[in-house]
C-alpha cells in the first residue's frame, strides 16, 4: 500500500511541468511587472502576472501549452511550451508612428489594485510639464484629493497619513514639493506605480488606508541615453546606461526649480533693510539607482533618494525698522540594498535593507531697529544708522528615522497552490519637537520634547488556492508588534480574498484588517504644513480597521468597466488638538492629542474606459460617506471628516491627432470639503477678548470644486533616435475661482455718506490658482 502511495505521487509530479522566467522590455531590458501571462491547454486556462522584478513561475499539467503575454502598450508574445521551461520574454513598445490610441492603463482584476506607468501618466495634463503621481492616483476611484496646495489624498475615507508610501521597497513619510503642490516623485525615474485600496497583499503593513508601492527603473543594460526637460516650474536631467553591458547598469535623474532666479535682486534689498516683501522658493531631488545581475536567477539592487525644499519669506517695513521672516527646509532621504533569487524549481526570494530620514527646520520670527540719520553739512550725504533695539526668533527642528529590513518568499507547492511567507523589522527614531527662543535682552531659551525609539515588526503568511481555472481563494495575515520604552503592544491582521475570473469578468471579494502604530500630528497653516511623527504610547493606542469590499469589473475590446462598494469601520483614530495661541505648536504633544476616535466609511464606486480609434475616454465616480467620533469632540457625536467629499466624478480624454501629437484634458469635479461653520461672536470686553464661537465640527462646506485642464504634446524627430517634445499646458481653462480657505470676518455697513452705522458677521473665501498656461521642452537623444 506504501508502495501503491508513492507510485501515485510520483506519476502526478511527472505529469506537471513548470514555466518560469522573466518579462522585460526589449529596448531596454527593463523587467515589466505585472504583465498578464495566460496558459491555455485543450482542457484548461490560467492566468498569471509577473511580479514588480517581472518574474513568473507556473506549474501546470503535461500536455501542449499555449501561452500568451501582453501588457497594454506592448506587442503581445506567445509560445508554446510542452515540457520544464526557464523563458526570457522580451516585449517590443507600440512605436510612435502608431496612430490609434494605445491605451496604457488597463482596469486590474481587482479595483483595489491600480497600476500606473509613466505612459498612463502622459495622458494627464500637468504644469509645467511635471507628471505627478500623486495627482494621477488622485483621479481614481475610492479617492479623494485635499486642498490645492495638498500633495496628500484620502482613500476610502482615511487620513492623509494613513497612507503608506514606499520608494524602491523603502518606506517614505513626506511626499510633496512646491508647498505640496508636486510630488517628489520624478516620473522620469519610476517604471511602475502599484496602488492598493484594498485587498493588501500580507507583506504590507503599519498604515490603514492605502498602500502605494513606486518602484524605479533599472536603467538601460545594452546603451547610454539620456533626456533634458525644462519647464516653466522646473528642469530636469535623466541619464542611464550599462556600466556593464547585460550585467550592470545605472540610472542617475535629478530636478531642481528655479523660482529663487526671477527676484534675487529682491531678496538682498530686503538683507540690506530696504523697504519691501520677498517670497522665495525652491527645491531639488536626485534619484539614483544601480543594479547587477549576477546570472538569471540572482539580481542586487542599490537606490538612493535625496530632497530638500527651501521656502523663505522675508519683509522689511518702510525704513527698515521692523524685519520679519519665516524660513522652511524639509529633507527627505532613502537608502536601499535589496535582492532576489530564483531558488531551485519553485522558490522565489526577496531581501531588503533600508534607511529613511525625513526633517524639518523652521527660523521664524523679527527683529526692531532704531533708525537714525546724520547729515553733519548739507552737502555730505546722510548716513544711516540702525540700532537692534529687540528680537525674537524661534527655531524649531524634527525629524524620524527609521533603519528597517525585510525577507519575503514565494513558493510554489504545485498547479493550483502557493505559499507566501515572510517578515520585517523597523527600529524607529523619533525626534518629535525642539525649540530654541533667541532675544535680544534674554538668554536663549530651550525646550525640547524627549527623544524615542521604538521597534516595530511583523511575521507574516498567505496561502492562495486555485478552486478552478476561474476562481481563487486566498487566506492569510500579519502577526504585528510594537515596542517602546514604556508600552508594548500586538495585533492579528486576518486577510481574506476571494477572485472569480471567468469570461473577461471578474467577481471580487475582500475583508482585511490593517493597525497603524505611527502617528502623524498635524496643525495646517499656511503655505505648507509642519508636520511631526510620534509613537504609539499608553495614552495614545496604535489605530486599526476593518475593510470590507465587493466589486465587479468586465473587459471587451474597447469597453472596461467596473463597479465596487466598501465598507471600513475605524478604531482608536487620533488627532492633534491644537488651541488657539499655542506658541510652541506640538510641545506636550501627547497631552494635546485626541485619541480612542471612532471612524467609518462607506460608498460606490465606478470605473470606466472606452477606446475607440485614436480616442481613448476614462471615467471614475464615487458617492461616498466619510464620518468621525471622538468622546471629548462635538458632545461625543458624530461628526462630518473633513474631506467628507458626497461625489468625486473626473473624466480624462486623449485624442491622437496624429502620428507625433496628441491633444488630452481632465475635468474634475467634487463636493466641497468640510470647515467649521461659525455661529456668532463675542464682543471684546474688560474681562474676555473679542473670538468666534462655533457649534459643530465640520458642519460647513466648501463650494464645490471644479476645473478643467488642456495639455497638447507635438514630437519633433531630429535624427535617429533623438526628438524633441513640446508640452503646452492650460491649467484651470475656464478660470474657476475654487476655494482654498474660508474665515470668519467683519463687514462694515455704511450710511449714504460713507459713515460707519454697524458690522455684520460673514464668511470670507480664498481662492489661489486661476487659469495656468505653462510650456514644456524636453530633449532625448540616445
Amino acid at each position: 500500500m506504501i508502495l501503491a502511495g508513492i507510485s501515485v505521487v510520483f506519476t502526478a509530479y511527472t505529469q506537471k511541468i513548470t514555466i518560469k522566467g522573466t518579462v522585460t522590455e526589449a529596448e531596454t531590458s527593463e523587467p515589466l511587472a505585472l504583465v498578464s501571462v495566460t496558459v491555455s491547454s485543450a482542457s484548461k486556462k490560467w492566468h498569471e502576472t509577473t511580479n514588480q522584478h517581472g518574474y513568473f513561475q507556473l506549474t501546470i499539467d503535461k500536455e501542449a501549452t499555449q501561452v500568451l503575454f501582453s501588457q497594454v502598450g506592448y506587442e503581445p508574445y506567445q509560445a508554446i511550451i510542452s515540457s520544464d521551461t526557464l523563458l526570457v520574454v522580451r516585449l517590443k513598445r507600440y512605436t510612435l508612428q502608431e496612430v490609434e490610441v494605445k491605451t496604457s492603463y488597463q482596469p486590474a482584476s481587482s479595483p483595489n489594485l491600480v497600476s500606473l506607468s509613466p505612459s498612463r501618466l502622459n495622458q494627464l495634463p500637468n504644469i509645467g510639464g511635471e507628471k505627478d503621481i500623486i495627482k494621477a492616483i488622485g483621479t481614481l476611484p475610492g479617492v479623494s484629493a485635499g486642498s490645492e496646495l495638498s500633495s496628500g489624498i484620502n482613500v476610502r475615507g482615511g487620513a492623509n497619513d494613513q497612507n503608506l508610501f514606499y520608494l524602491d521597497g523603502a518606506p517614505i513619510y513626506s511626499t510633496g514639493h512646491l508647498f505640496n503642490f508636486l510630488s517628489l516623485f520624478n516620473a522620469d525615474a519610476i517604471q511602475r506605480v502599484n496602488f492598493y485600496k484594498g485587498e493588501f497583499p500580507v507583506e504590507f503593513g503599519g498604515r490603514l488606508s492605502s498602500v502605494t508601492d513606486v518602484i524605479f527603473r533599472e536603467g538601460d543594460k545594452s546603451r547610454w541615453q539620456g533626456k533634458i526637460d525644462v519647464g516653466l516650474i522646473t528642469a530636469k536631467f535623466s541619464l542611464e546606461g550599462p556600466i556593464k553591458k547585460d550585467k550592470t547598469s545605472l540610472l542617475l535623474t535629478g530636478r531642481s526649480a528655479y523660482l529663487n532666479l526671477f527676484n534675487k535682486n529682491k531678496k538682498q534689498e530686503i538683507l540690506n533693510h530696504q523697504e519691501g516683501n520677498f517670497l522665495g522658493y525652491n527645491f531639488y531631488d536626485i534619484n539614483l539607482k544601480i543594479n547587477h545581475a549576477f546570472n538569471q536567477k540572482h539580481k542586487l539592487f542599490f537606490s538612493y533618494y535625496r530632497g530638500v525644499d527651501n521656502y523663505e519669506s522675508l519683509q522689511n517695513s518702510f525704513n527698515g525698522t521692523n524685519y520679519d521672516q519665516n524660513i522652511r527646509r524639509l529633507t527627505n532621504q532613502l537608502a536601499s540594498l535589496r535582492s532576489y533569487h530564483i531558488l531551485g524549481t519553485r522558490l522565489f526570494l526577496q531581501t531588503g535593507l533600508h534607511l529613511t530620514q525625513y526633517a524639518f527646520r523652521y527660523n521664524e520670527g523679527g527683529a526692531s531697529y532704531k533708525v537714525t540719520i546724520l547729515q553733519p553739512q548739507p552737502w555730505i550725504l546722510p548716513e544711516t544708522i540702525r540700532t537692534k533695539i529687540s528680537e525674537n526668533f524661534k527655531h524649531s527642528t524634527g525629524q524620524v528615522k527609521d533603519i528597517s529590513a525585510n525577507v519575503l518568499a514565494d513558493w510554489s507547492l504545485s498547479a493550483k497552490s502557493k505559499i507566501k511567507i515572510g517578515s520585517d523589522l523597523i527600529r524607529h527614531n523619533y525626534t518629535p519637537i525642539s525649540y530654541r527662543r533667541q532675544s535680544l535682552d534674554e538668554d536663549s531659551l530651550v525646550i525640547k520634547e524627549p527623544t524615542s525609539w521604538a521597534w516595530e515588526g511583523a511575521t507574516f503568511g498567505n496561502y492562495a488556492l486555485a478552486i478552478s481555472s476561474a476562481a481563487q481563494l486566498t487566506i492569510g495575515g500579519r502577526f504585528s508588534y510594537f515596542q517602546t520604552q514604556q508600552s508594548s503592544y500586538h495585533g492579528l491582521e486576518p486577510r481574506f480574498s476571494f477572485n472569480y475570473n471567468k469570461a473577461n469578468a471578474n467577481i471580487q471579494l475582500s475583508a482585511t484588517r490593517m493597525m497603524q502604530y505611527n502617528h502623524a500630528l498635524m496643525k495646517t497653516g499656511g503655505l505648507t504644513d509642519k508636520v511631526i511623527w510620534v509613537p504609539s504610547t499608553s495614552q495614545i493606542g496604535p489605530q486599526s480597521s476593518w475593510q470590507y469590499t465587493a466589486s465587479w469589473s468586465q473587459s471587451a475590446s474597447v469597453l472596461k468597466y467596473s463597479v465596487g462598494t466598501y465598507f471600513k469601520q475605524m478604531q482608536n483614530l487620533s488627532m492633534y488638538n491644537d488651541y488657539y495661541g499655542n506658541e510652541y505648536l506640538y510641545y506636550q504633544w501627547e497631552k494635546n492629542t485626541l485619541s480612542n476616535g471612532k471612524g467609518k466609511s462607506y460608498g460606490l464606486e465606478v470605473a470606466l474606459e472606452k477606446s475607440y480609434r485614436r480616442w481613448t475616454t476614462n471615467l471614475s465616480y464615487t458617492l461616498s460617506w466619510n464620518k468621525r467620533k471622538f468622546e471629548n469632540w462635538n458632545n461625543g457625536n458624530w461628526f462630518n471628516h473633513l474631506y467628507d467629499r458626497r461625489h468625486i466624478l473626473n473624466i480624462n480624454g486623449v485624442f491622437k491627432l496624429n502620428k507625433t501629437a496628441q491633444l488630452s484634458f481632465l475635468w474634475m469635479y467634487y463636493t466641497g470639503q468640510r470647515y467649521d461653520l461659525p455661529v456668532g461672536r463675542v464682543l471684546e470686553n474688560p474681562l474676555v477678548p473679542e473670538y468666534v464661537v462655533y457649534d459643530k465640527i465640520n458642519d460647513g462646506k466648501f463650494p464645490d470644486y471644479h476645473r478643467l485642464d488642456v495639455s497638447f504634446t507635438k514630437q519633433y524627430l531630429l535624427k535617429k533616435e533623438r526628438y524633441i517634445e513640446v508640452n503646452a499646458t492650460v491649467f484651470n481653462a475656464y478660470n474657476r475661482s475654487n476655494v482654498y480657505r474660508m474665515y470668519p470676518s467683519e463687514e462694515v455697513i455704511r450710511d449714504g455718506q460713507n459713515r460707519p452705522i454697524d458690522r455684520k458677521n460673514v464668511i470670507k473665501s480664498v481662492a489661489i490658482f486661476p487659469i495656468l498656461p505653462s510650456i514644456n521642452i524636453a530633449y532625448k537623444f540616445k
